[in-house]
């Protein structure tokens, strides 16, 4: 039973720093980035 909530806490605490990381390195740290977004090309209906 201990084993399960201290596997439990890891996952959270391994999740909330990958959310943190992807966050600092795809704003850059300020909250905003100096690229545009990306244009996805879709093609034409015919």
């Amino acid at each position: 039973m201990r084993m399960l909530m201290m596997l439990i806490v890891a996952l959270m605490i391994t999740s909330i720093i990958g959310i943190l990381g992807v966050q600092m390195v795809d704003g850059g740290g300020n909250g905003k980035s100096d690229k545009p977004p990306a244009v996805i090309q879709q093609p034409e209906p015919k």
